[in-house]
């Protein structure tokens, strides 16, 4: 199990300590939430609370080697703001970065470049309703490196300037990024939190806050906030990382926040109001034009009384967490059926900021298939209230979260820190024990067992006992007249039909374990200094082993096939798009997608298809047990995929949702047109029009994938923690498949290129949406020379950093600005770096302009030693660390016979890196960077701001 399954296990399987009513003053010790449990915490965890309050967490963690992840939880978010303060908490997480007693403004970004540390990916922070979390991933986790991250959040906690000028000046950054998540998604998550949670606090104090308070608010609104919430017994500081002794690093903890104290009295929790009694249906209608599809949710709300976390309540809630995953099941088989009026389904439940319990089936679905498609939301969640579920389908959900909790317990030992981090935090927000995942295996596996079809069905009930409910319906749907009575008459119309207890699925057996002989190896080789195995079965396929103990007991594949998306006949523009589906949703000659899911019930099997350039690639993940299983399911993909009529209902509604989207944002002119003239018009790029891609079919798809399917090079990549037995199981599935054909070299398909001259461009989108793009393009070269495209990534980044000092921090127009070199290996010659920066429309001529300065600058005079350095140290980080992943491992031997020059670039990857110069880089921005050779795009919506 994946660490970011293990977290949805966590979420799933939560119950936090919820009220409605106001909180007494918190001037006491909070407890952990071992303290009123019968769970054992993690005994490498060390808990501490200091004297002023303060608690820590502390553990050691082996992976990432040398590495060490630290976060500051502070339990205030926006709901802890006053009228006046709406959006500060956030705005407050911003100053955070911007001067502090030991860090002047304008210096602890490039402090934290300078020891090897990205802003963004190892730096970073978030705030929400309860709470704000800092985030530190160090590049080293030695006393120093470990005393300074800790120094740091110290001044978070005690040490902010919040100097009115850098407040001045960050207003326009934190409305970038309030413009950024403008959306038509964010406006009808607005409507609906306002709708279901208008008694209450929540929909008053959205973390984005508002615009006048953000553009307005003094300092003294600032500092109040700061001193009233961050306060020591409110903070949790947690360490996780690859350090000897965590008693020294507690030590540490104690002397860096033992001196800090309250500022100011504490103040009682804010009164979050009382969720409405509804009685009924409570019918509403939110209209957003721009939205790319319709989207109806049924809710209950209800009051959530305090659970304390103990071994009962985790076992309690199992039941619960199989419903959901049957009911889902069933959204999902529904919607591939023929005439299904909805593109996707779920339902969740969940409880939420210590005050609710809220349970929702969510549908979406075209404009005009609403009605229908709310009857089937409301029906079939009733199916499940009513009838309940089968055991076959108990059976199947059983096995998965079996699965799940075994898989955690097994790769436990390898978890990365700054995961192991972050549920940390998020285990004590909801008041959760930290646990190891062996217990919660030996705890809720044997439980799993004794749970029946009845008790999924009482916990479903429970969860939707409330006595009114709540019926939406937003985005592009058009209702005319009373939408409300509209909605409310659909809705009783569905509820008053009749629903059938569900019928049992057909079982099935596994139809792929014989492709033949055995394989023969006719060529073995190991290369000794990556410890890689490299070998070819006599029918031609390759097959090339790492083995590692990075991730315990998992093993990542991969296998490249055929010539990839530039052989798209150039007359079937959007065939790729159609592939990409079908082959991910049509499961396989004799089982569909659904009876695969039925069959790999508990199975650690799967694969996934994806397209490149100058081959296709299928990718998966498994372990030893499973391992035969999955090569099996590869050679059935090649040799009996299958082609659905399902598929093409699936894509259909995919693509019609699509391009519904491109109408109304940024990444339609760009899909469409951008992508396309980038490449001189070629028609293998970009997508082509809405009835061009809709006129594709299976008989195109079969026609061209099936030759490379079944006879083009085959190349495959095992990496992880595997054993002898792998080799076996590869000789009895890929090394028994047909012969495979060579790789042709098929030099008129990879001629590509840039357009010859710079080209000035901009598009109109239809929205009322006031965020636009700019984009700015200068061809360079293609990836084949490694030397060569590290030096031109690097001028891409020493670019991207000063977009962040000039357009972010100085002006304040754009949250995220960056740049990036993207180079082609398969297309000699064919590269470009491009800016992409999204900004407020009535700026777009100023921000291109400048960005364009800041390249011509890069061109003439060239990087500083200084700025070199602090863009090479966090990549010099990020791969070394990446030398301990089986993802990135996979990626060099994919490849690695059809491109042995892979091989060279992982050797001197580092070393290379290390060896780039001021004057390699300064004589690079002056061959690719300078004015003239700029290209502009830029994409304004239509209309005026709502």
């Amino acid at each position: 199990m994946t660490n970011s399954s293990r977290l949805f296990l966590i979420v799933a399987l939560s119950a936090a300590s919820l009220v409605t009513e106001a909180a007494p003053p918190t001037n006491k010790n909070l407890p952990f939430p071992q303290e009123e449990s019968d769970l054992k915490p993690d005994p490498a965890a060390h808990f501490g609370t200091l004297p002023n309050g303060l608690r820590y967490v502390v553990r050691a963690n082996q992976e990432p080697k040398g590495r060490a992840s630290l976060r500051l939880l502070v339990l205030a978010g926006s709901i802890h703001e006053k009228d006046d303060q709406r959006g500060l908490a956030h705005f407050l997480e911003h100053m955070a970065f911007n001067g502090s007693t030991h860090y002047p403004p304008g210096t602890l970004v490039e402090f934290f470049q300078r020891i090897g540390m990205s802003f963004g990916a190892d730096t970073n922070a978030n705030t929400s309703f309860d709470r704000t979390v800092y985030r530190l991933d160090l590049a080293h986790a030695d006393d120093v490196a470990v005393a300074e991250a800790l120094q740091v959040f110290g001044d978070y906690a005690g040490g902010l300037l919040l100097i009115d000028e850098e407040i001045n000046k960050e207003r326009g950054v934190v409305l970038s990024e309030t413009r950024a998540s403008d959306s038509a998604g964010y406006r009808s998550f607005v409507a609906r939190f306002e709708a279901t949670l208008g008694t209450t606090l929540f929909p008053r104090r959205l973390p984005l806050g508002l615009p006048e308070v953000i553009t307005k608010a003094q300092r003294e609104r600032f500092s109040d906030f700061w001193n009233a919430w961050y306060r020591p017994e409110k903070m949790v500081v947690v360490v996780v990382g690859d350090f000897p002794d965590a008693g020294k690093v507690e030590k540490m903890v104690a002397e860096t926040f033992a001196p800090l104290t309250a500022r100011t009295p504490a103040r009682p929790e804010p009164s979050l109001g009382k969720v409405a009694k509804l009685q009924g249906v409570r019918a509403i209608f939110h209209a957003e034009p721009e939205a790319p599809a319709t989207n109806i949710s049924l809710t209950n709300i209800t009051p959530y009384a305090r659970e304390a976390d103990t071994a009962a309540r985790k076992i309690k809630h199992l039941p619960r967490l199989l419903a959901l995953a049957m009911l889902n099941r069933r959204f999902s088989i529904l919607s591939k059926k023929e005439g299904a009026p909805f593109v996707s389904g779920g339902a969740s439940i969940s409880e939420q900021f210590n005050f609710l319990r809220e349970a929702n089936v969510n549908i979406s679905c075209k404009a005009d298939d609403w009605v229908a498609a709310l009857g089937l939301g409301e029906q079939e969640l009733r199916r499940a209230l009513e009838h309940g579920f089968t055991p076959a389908e108990l059976t199947e959900a059983t096995a998965n979260l079996a699965n799940q909790l075994d898989q955690a317990a097994k790769t436990a030992s390898t978890r990365h820190s700054n995961r192991l981090a972050d549920e940390i935090v998020h285990r004590l927000v909801v008041g959760e024990v930290v646990t190891t995942p062996a217990d919660d295996l030996a705890l809720l596996r044997p439980a799993l067992d004794k749970i029946t079809p009845s008790d999924c069905q009482s916990a479903l009930k429970d969860a939707f006992a409330a006595s009114g409910r709540f019926v939406m319906v937003s985005g592009n749907a058009k209702i005319s007249g009373d939408a409300s009575a509209t909605i409310a008459a659909a809705y009783g119309k569905a509820h008053a039909v009749a629903v059938a207890k569900m019928k049992g699925d057909e079982q099935s057996k596994w139809g792929y374990t014989d492709f033949g002989a055995p394989g023969e190896i006719a060529k073995r080789e190991h290369v000794a200094d990556l410890d890689i195995e490299l070998m070819t079965f006599k029918n031609g396929v390759r097959l090339n082993l790492k083995k590692t103990d990075f991730e315990a007991g998992r093993i990542a594949l991969s296998a490249r096939f055929g010539n990839g998306v530039m052989t798209e006949p150039g007359d079937q523009r959007g065939l790729q798009r159609l592939a990409a589906i079908t082959m991910n949703a049509g499961g396989l000659g004799k089982h569909s997608a659904d009876d695969l899911r039925r069959l790999l019930a508990g199975k650690n099997v799967g694969w996934r298809f994806g397209e490149g350039a100058d081959a296709f690639r299928f990718s998966g993940s498994t372990t030893r047990d499973d391992l035969l299983f999955e090569l099996q399911a590869l050679a059935a993909q090649l040799t009996d995929p299958g082609y659905r009529p399902e598929v093409l209902r699936v894509a259909h509604k995919q693509f019609e949702q699509l391009y519904q989207s491109f109408k109304h944002t940024t990444a339609g002119p760009f899909e469409m047109e951008v992508a396309n003239l980038l490449a001189d018009g070629d028609p293998r790029f970009g997508f082509p029009a809405q009835e061009v891609l809709m006129a594709r079919n299976l008989e195109e798809v079969k026609a061209w994938l099936i030759p490379q399917l079944a006879h083009g090079p085959l190349e495959v990549a095992l990496v992880g923690d595997f054993d002898a037995a792998a080799i076996a199981a590869a000789a009895k599935t890929i090394g028994a498949l047909p012969q495979r054909q060579a790789k042709p070299s098929l030099p008129d398909l990879k001629k590509v290129k840039f357009p010859e001259r710079p080209f000035t461009i901009s598009y109109v989108i239809d929205s009322e949406i006031p965020k636009a793009s700019v984009l700015v393009y200068w061809p360079t070269e293609d990836g084949l020379d490694a030397h060569r495209t590290r030096r031109v990534n690097m001028v891409g980044e020493i670019l991207n950093d000063r977009l962040r000092v000039k357009v972010r921090e100085e002006i304040g127009s754009s949250y995220s600005p960056r740049a990036d070199n993207l180079a082609s290996d398969t297309f000699p010659g064919y590269g470009y770096i491009v800016a992409n920066i999204e900004v407020d429309p009535a700026m777009t001529g100023q921000i291109s302009e400048v960005v364009i300065k800041l390249a011509d600058d890069l061109a003439k005079n060239g990087v500083t030693d200084d700025e070199l350095n602090r863009a090479r140290l966090p990549l010099l980080t990020s791969f070394r660390e990446s030398l301990r992943t089986n993802g990135y491992w996979l990626s060099v031997l994919t490849p690695a016979q059809e491109k042995p020059q892979m091989l060279d670039w992982a050797r001197d990857r580092i070393a290379d890196n290390e060896a780039i110069t001021t004057s390699e880089l300064n004589a690079l921005a002056k061959k690719y960077l300078p004015r003239e050779r700029a290209s502009r795009v830029t994409i304004l919506p239509a209309g005026k701001p709502k």
